[in-house]
């Protein structure tokens, strides 16, 4: 007999009447083992049945009801809009490298009239890619081949340098500093500044430019875990105990030398530059400009000089959601097993605050990092690892050189998806609302254009995103390398 619509409706509704009932999640208990093949990854979403058996609902309820009240507040923050919203995922490594021309704010036509020919040698042993640009904060790739120099110039913006892979030699403030992977260099404004790389391997590093005098309130306003079940973690998200983000063999602490007086003021040099020098000297000497923005900030810091943080012990930890993640410490356990952060750089202010902070972090294979939000504008940028992001709405994949952007109260998280792989990041914050106008001012050199070796030519296809990490071992029973999660 053949079916009509309606009858096979009906077929339809009685079976579904009979079917059994989903099956609802089960309680896994603070430090209980299990396997991340036993749970669905909508373990941890913010449901009513996994609430039910979260044994920190309501710690976490209460973070969720801060963050209603919150926004509700016309005192607080308030939200990014418009231009202060930009994409929440740039894949740096699909796009092209920019015109060193579109990066570096330099006279470029009066540059060319003077140094052809270092110029075109410049362009052949350089690398810029601006992979975030937001208002406040850009954050561009910088490689320089085997031996390259970016010669010395001022910047208007302050900033820092960070050392992913190769070595540097840097100068600036007097002083040369012998950088290693995990190095972090303090860039005052008109402070000028001369890189070096290494002449046994091309240099990569990041070069993090911010408009400073941000609104510090938005820092530590609120930090809003919402997820469900974040104290149950999965065996295989495990993280070695000596974790490190570099290979031994390049984690070498930096030197610091005062440099001769006379070697930072090379020689004859043209008019050209002559000018641009006293172009810096007027531009120092302007009425009202600061002596020192971040006395207290160290000109260099190595990361092997910063131990990796204590998540039961957030109260002395001088990052935004510390106060907040320290209300919920039962929940976060987990995270001394399942994850490693530090703090790598902070431009701190006079005031003890900070214009712009960044850290190394790592989250353990298939490890879950729940829902959660803060007013605090934030970025990632991903060294490693296959994750699965969630901001907002939307899903990405993040691999090696993804970048993204979490807006003021923007709900994110990110699940591990490879076992034996774990996420490692670059994660940093802001101040926002700084002197913007640092990206409008032009850059000086202070140095003619060197003539660059030839063997320091970077190749058509050079490939930014290989780095160098630490390989790790996982012991964790029953874990098959290299198994995805989906």
């Amino acid at each position: 007999m053949r079916s009509t619509p309606l009858s096979l409706g009906l077929v339809l509704l009685v079976v579904a009447c009979h079917a059994p009932p989903a099956s609802s999640p089960r309680a896994i208990a603070p430090d209980e083992r299990f396997s991340y093949r036993e749970v669905d990854p909508g373990f941890w979403e913010e449901t009513a049945a996994n609430m039910a058996v979260d044994p920190f609902q309501p710690v976490i309820q209460g973070l969720r009801d801060r963050k209603a009240r919150d926004l509700a507040d016309p005192s607080a923050p308030a939200p990014f809009r418009d231009g202060d919203l930009i994409p929440k995922h740039l894949a740096a490594p699909l796009r092209p490298w920019d015109d060193v021309r579109d990066v570096l704010g330099f006279d470029w036509t009066g540059l060319a009239e003077t140094s052809h020919a270092e110029l075109t040698q410049l362009e052949g042993v350089l690398r810029l890619r601006t992979v975030l640009a937001h208002p406040d904060l850009r954050i561009i790739e910088v490689a320089l081949g085997p031996g390259a120099i970016l010669p010395s110039h001022a910047d208007p913006a302050p900033g820092a340098l960070h050392v992913i892979s190769g070595t540097a030699e840097v100068r600036v403030a007097g002083v040369r500093i012998q950088a290693y992977p995990g190095t972090s260099v303090r860039l005052d404004p008109l402070e000028p500044r001369r890189i070096e790389a290494g002449r046994a391997a091309p240099l990569r590093l990041l070069w993090f430019r911010f408009a400073p005098g941000g609104e510090q309130r938005y820092l530590g306003f609120g930090y809003y875990l919402t997820g469900s079940n974040f104290h149950a973690q999965p065996l295989e998200a495990t993280m070695p105990a000596d974790y490190q983000h570099w290979p031994d063999e390049v984690r070498v602490r930096h030197a610091v030398e005062a440099l001769p007086q006379e070697s930072s003021e090379p020689g004859e040099v043209s008019d050209f530059v002559r000018d641009q020098r006293e172009a810096l000297r007027r531009a120092r000497a302007m009425p009202g400009r600061p002596a020192a923005l971040y006395p207290e900030t160290p000109l260099a810091v190595s990361e092997l000089d910063v131990a990796w943080l204590d998540f039961t012990n957030l109260g002395t930890a001088r990052f935004f959601w510390a106060d907040d993640a320290s209300s919920a410490t039962g929940a976060l356990r987990s995270w001394n097993r399942i994850a490693r952060m530090k703090g790598i750089f902070q431009s701190r202010t006079p005031e003890g605050l900070y214009d712009f902070n960044m850290s190394y972090i790592a989250n353990g294979p298939t490890g879950k990092y729940v829902t959660h939000s803060h007013a605090t504008p934030e970025f990632y940028y991903v060294l490693g690892g296959e994750t699965e992001w969630k901001i907002a709405g939307d899903t990405f994949t993040a691999r090696a050189g993804s970048v993204f952007f979490h807006a003021p109260y923007q709900d994110h998280e990110m699940r591990g998806l490879v076992e034996g792989e774990p996420m490692r990041a670059i994660t940093g914050s802001w101040a926002p609302f700084g002197d913007r106008s640092v990206f409008r001012a032009p850059m000086l050199l202070t140095e003619p254009l060197p003539t660059q070796p030839a063997s320091s030519l970077l190749p058509g296809g050079f490939v930014f995103h290989a780095f160098d990490l630490k390989r790790l071992r996982f012991e964790t029973a029953g874990a098959r390398q290299s198994r995805r999660w989906r």
